[in-house]
């Protein structure tokens, strides 16, 4: 079986570095992918430092689905050894609603790829709401989530998951989350009512 390790570093030389295993055992070091693409959310785009940097990612049915800092989607695959660019998403993945300052994480949720924006609207250091979004992955759009339905997301400064509520008992419709700035406690936003109050 072959696996691939990802990891972004912010930066467009390199965007990511990666590491393969076949099997068990290495077959490569640690390898350096740089990335010419210019991305085409930017506002000054012939400029070199608008190539596309990377700050989340997710692997997805043998596929990588990374975000750059402008909000572009990329889909990253394995050819020939090497990880590719070989799609990019056709709108810029923000928050539909206004903000001084946002995170996006991205999470597995089933056979979907979710992405969910915890917003500051006042305070970087207090989340006011959450959007979830589901990736279209033949049209490579995001499509607006009302209703997580039976599913609960956690999302913590290190992982994300997503479980069943039913299965698990826990609250179902709701995003538990932490904060990086501020109160490091878990909150949990409630998609149903759009009510953030802390978790108990």
């Amino acid at each position: 079986m072959e696996c691939f390790v990802l990891v972004l570093t912010g930066i467009s030389h390199p965007a990511f570095v990666f590491y393969q295993i076949c099997g068990g055992w290495k077959k490569h070091a640690w390898i350096k992918a740089d990335c010419t693409i210019v991305d085409p959310n930017c506002s000054n785009p012939s400029e070199r430092r608008h190539f596309m940097r990377f700050t989340n990612a997710i692997g997805f049915k043998g596929k990588f689905y990374a975000l750059s800092l402008q909000g572009t989607l990329a889909v990253i695959e394995n050819i020939d050894s090497h990880l590719r660019i070989t799609a990019l998403g056709k709108k810029r993945a923000i928050p539909s609603d206004s903000s001084l300052h946002f995170r996006e994480l991205m999470v597995e949720s089933g056979e979907e790829v979710l992405l969910v924006f915890l917003i500051s609207k006042a305070s970087s250091t207090i989340v006011d709401s959450v959007e979830v979004y589901q990736l279209d992955v033949d049209d490579l759009t995001w499509i607006k989530m009302e209703s997580l339905g039976d599913r609960t997301l956690f999302l913590g400064s290190n992982c994300c998951m997503s479980v069943s509520a039913s299965k698990v008992g826990c609250k179902r419709d709701c995003v538990y989350y932490t904060h990086r700035s501020g109160d490091y406690g878990w909150w949990v936003y409630d998609l149903d009512k759009a009510t953030i109050s802390p978790a108990s």
